[in-house]
Parts: structure tokens; sequence; C-alpha cells
């Protein structure tokens, strides 16, 4: 069973209990929000006026990592992805909790590039490791609990798009991925644009300051970031939304230093970049009214803020598309129809 049909089927009922939970003290009692696991995050109600927002992932060896990427790669990308959540749901990052496995394969230094790596992540978002667990174990593998807070109608849901909305993300999409392709590779002298490939694998850029910027302008409730893939975490926001949605490849931001490796890359194209993970950028919703001042937001941050596309109830009747919601591609909003829409040979990443 796949990782999308399992939480669907196994795990989604288990999310659908009371928002009640009654405590052993009758005078005690927690409200809480798992939001039909259709988010990164999970809400739990600390007053008349905040949430406690939480959320979870796991990194494995062989798949999200190598032991010879260096611990404190590792650990830059385990919390920043982490931290990455947090920011997609627009609260503020408080602290975490580290779950690890450990073996005697890794030197003392590996551990110490690890915490050294977790201490400047820490300083940088004021943010603190509250506790954890460890065993050990043969392949290694890491888990954060990250814990923020923000007001309870102060959060960027997939649920909150609208018919009409026009859809925006954030720097450009593809390096990480490319940056991944590169790290197989296992080349050496690197150029320039190929080192910046390498940093975006490992050191994704949380869009904190973004969604604040969103949610305090009142420039959109609807936000996911990047983990498995443009299509794939579009695809999300649709089913949470119930929305279709259409996006242009013209339009899709892509680096100079993707445009670069591409074009020394026969065996790569940009078709590629929509399906790889590890983004890490911010998909949001924007009512068409707010185009001009999400421009200026971009001014201000100094971000490309790019259109892609819209989401809409219009619907596209080929049969290939049993799905209800969908994520339709063209090359160009000039070429919209059936017999135009691109299909990709893989929308993103799904654990098997």
């Amino acid at each position: 069973m796949k990782e999308f049909e399992l939480i669907e089927k196994i795990f989604t009922p288990l999310a659908k209990s009371p928002k009640k939970i009654k405590s052993l003290d009758p005078n005690i009692s927690t409200k809480f929000d798992s939001l039909c696991l259709q988010n990164d995050v999970a809400l739990i109600e600390l007053d008349s006026k905040r949430n406690l927002v939480l959320s979870k992932d796991l990194m494995c060896e062989g798949v999200h990592f190598l032991k010879s990427d260096g611990g404190f790669e590792i650990a830059s990308k385990l919390l920043l992805s982490n931290l990455s959540d947090i920011a997609s749901s627009g609260a503020t990052p408080l602290c975490y909790m580290l779950g690890f496995t450990k073996n005697n394969s890794l030197p003392k230094k590996f551990y110490t590039e690890f915490g050294r790596a977790l201490s400047k992540i820490q300083n940088q978002y004021n943010i603190r490791l509250i506790g954890g667990d460890t065993s050990n174990s043969k392949l290694l593998q890491y888990s954060i609990t990250i814990f923020g807070v923000a007001l309870k109608d102060q959060l960027l849901l997939r649920q909150n798009a609208q018919n009409g909305d026009l859809i925006f993300v954030s720097n450009a999409i593809g390096d990480a991925y490319l940056g991944l392709n590169l790290k197989l590779k296992n080349s050496s002298n690197l150029k320039t644009y190929e080192k910046k490939l390498l940093e975006k694998h490992f050191y994704p850029q949380p869009r904190t300051e973004l969604s604040k910027q969103l949610l305090e302008q009142n420039l959109s409730k609807c936000a996911t970031d990047i983990s498995d893939g443009l299509m794939t975490d579009l695809t999300n926001i649709c089913n949470a939304s119930k929305l279709n949605a259409q996006i242009f490849l013209s339009q899709i931001p892509i680096s100079s230093s993707a445009l670069k490796y591409l074009q020394k890359n026969s065996d790569l194209s940009k078709l590629d970049l929509l399906s790889g993970g590890d983004d890490y950028e911010l998909i949001f919703s924007v009512n068409p009214k707010n185009v001009n001042k999400i421009q200026k937001l971009s001014n201000k941050l100094d971000l490309a803020l790019t259109c892609i596309g819209k989401f809409t109830n219009e619907k596209f009747t080929k049969k290939k598309y049993s799905k209800k919601f969908n994520v339709f591609l063209f090359n160009s909003p000039k070429n919209i129809s059936p017999d135009n829409i691109i299909n990709l040979n893989k929308k993103g990443y799904e654990h098997q």
C-alpha cells in the first residue's frame, strides 16, 4: 500500500475522533484538531486566542540522506525542513524534540558536526531542543517533532483555496532536485552554479517571513511547502480545497543555476523539475485583486513570487483523469484545452 493510500484508508479515520479529549480530571479538557491529516501540521488549543501548532518528520538513511553526506548537512536539512512545515502554516516556531538511531560506524566528528548544525539553526530561529530519545540501529533514522504557536484566525491551510484564486510559488523550482542529482554523481571540482544547487539540497530556506506577511496583510489563507514535488504538493491543496488547478510550464520559475545544469545534462528537462522534491518553497493562493500587493511584498522581501496558474472548478473529461481533483499542466494560458494537457510520467515523490 502506497503512502497516500495508507494515510487515507488506515490513519485518516483515526484522526476523525472527537475534537475534545476528556481527562481523568473532570476539570481538564483539551481541544485539538488533526485537520483530517490534510496538512503538515496539527493544532492543540492553548487558550481562546492561540493554538499550539505541531509537526513531525522522519528522515531515513538511503531514502532521505546518505551517511556520507556528513553530520552538519544531515542535521541542517532535518531541522530546516521541519521549520519549513511550521513556516508554511504561518506559525512561529518555539522548540523541538529529537529522536535518532546510532551505531558504531560513525566517528565522534559526525555527532560534533551534527550538534554544531542544530546549534547554528537554533540560534538563527530562536528555538531550542527540549527532549527526545535514541536507540541503536544498523540504519540511521532521525525524527523531529516541532512545536510552534499561531493565532487561531492566522493560519495558512491547504483547504482554504477558493475558486478563481491565483497560484503563486516563491523563488524557483527544482534546484534541490538537481542538487540531489549532482550529489549522486559524486562530482568533483564543482562550478559555482553546481555548488548553489547542492546548497539548496542540503540547506532549504523556510519561508517564515513570507508566510507571516501573507497573513498580516491578509493576502492568503492557503499554503503548503514543496517537499514531495510541485505537482504532488499542489495536488494536495486541490484535494483539500476540492478544486482543480491549471498551471503553465512557461510561467514556472527556474533559476539560472538550474538552467545551466539542464543545458549540460540532456537527460533532464524542465518537466523533471516539476516532480522533484525538497524545494521547501511555498505554494500559496492569492485572490486576483491582491496581485499588486504581492508584487510589492516580493520587492520588500527581495524574493521572487511568481504566478504559475489558478484554482478552478472547471473539469476536463478525459478518461485518464479518474481522480476527482487534479492539476492540469499546459504550456501557456493560450493553449488551454483537453488536447493540450501535458502528461507527466511521475508527479512527485511518494513512499512505496
